[in-house]
């Protein structure tokens, strides 16, 4: 096994995240003296065929057939209808999943999902822990090219309305192909997030400084989220739950070095939720279970910690 030290004097790009946060920091520790804290958060994201003028589109989204990464054009339904996949089954086949195996998650919904597809809010809110909000939809991102009030009304109208249709209280944040603006954080911490997960910046949960005090970056690593590693990355499927076996042992490895670890595994509904991939789902989330050094919280859960 093999730890980087990270210097006291390493530059970090990510705003308002202390600059030697890693080298001066105390270890992370955990209830029970657990090695690892894992949270599972599995995502609703509704695309918007129609886009309102003046959203600002991801120049590429993944999903659908062939190698094609560009964002679909209007009315490209093979492609679509993919994602609406994950809405209509996936999500429900993932659920069903973690209930089996005895595991709590959270479930993100954007603004677009929630409104308009029947008893998606309604039923994932009576399924899940904890609901999180997502934006506006897929590919309605967030951008530099924004004002701050546009920025900021966009995020308030998504979780008003995320809040509403759910009938929840949303504490928790995953922007839409994980888009922010050096601005964001903050905006967040104003709207009343306490935490958000877009940067895979750690392994622990992160408090940041500055002008988002009080909010926490919970990392969701890409290398184990299923939809960039099978469709961004390529990773041959058979090989996928054998990178999650093995993040999951060197984690649990490394906390006797390093303190507690987090895992914030990151699923779609509309990859790991299709039929043939879920079997994979099931044997994580029952090893997950039956693990003794692993502590399953919901992301708010961790954040708190």
């Amino acid at each position: 096994m093999t730890l980087i030290a990270h210097p006291a004097d390493a530059t970090v790009f990510a705003p308002d995240l202390p600059a030697s946060y890693d080298a001066h920091r105390a270890p992370w520790s955990l209830p029970g003296d657990r090695r690892l804290a894992v949270s599972v958060l599995l995502h609703a994201p509704s695309y918007q065929d129609d886009v309102p003028d003046g959203a600002v589109k991801p120049l590429a989204m993944a999903g659908g057939v062939g190698r094609d990464t560009s964002e679909p054009a209007h009315g490209q339904v093979a492609r679509l209808s993919q994602w609406d996949f994950g809405l209509t089954t996936g999500i429900w086949r993932l659920l069903s999943i973690a209930e089996r195996a005895g595991v709590p998650v959270a479930v993100s919904l954007d603004e677009h999902g929630a409104r308009t597809v029947p008893g998606l809010a309604r039923g994932v809110a009576a399924r899940a822990q904890e609901i999180v909000v997502r934006g506006s939809a897929a590919n309605i991102i967030l951008s530099p090219t924004m004002g701050e009030h546009a920025e900021r009304a966009y995020i308030a109208n998504a979780r008003e309305s995320v809040a509403r249709l759910t009938g929840t209280s949303p504490t928790g944040w995953f922007g839409p192909e994980r888009s922010m603006t050096p601005r964001t954080t903050s905006l967040l911490r104003d709207e009343g997030f306490s935490w958000f997960g877009d940067w895979p910046v750690d392994e622990r949960p992160v408090a940041l400084e500055g002008a988002s005090r009080r909010l926490i970056a919970l990392p969701h690593p890409l290398e184990t989220e299923d939809m960039f590693q099978l469709y961004t990355r390529g990773l041959p499927f058979a090989d996928y739950e054998t990178l999650l076996e093995e993040t999951i042992e060197q984690l649990v490895a490394d906390a006797d070095v390093t303190g507690a670890r987090h895992l914030g595994l990151s699923w779609f509904g509309w990859v790991l939720g299709q039929a043939c991939f879920a079997d994979v789902a099931e044997r994580t989330l029952r090893l997950l279970a039956s693990h003794p050094d692993i502590l399953l919280v919901t992301p708010g859960e961790a954040a708190a910690l």
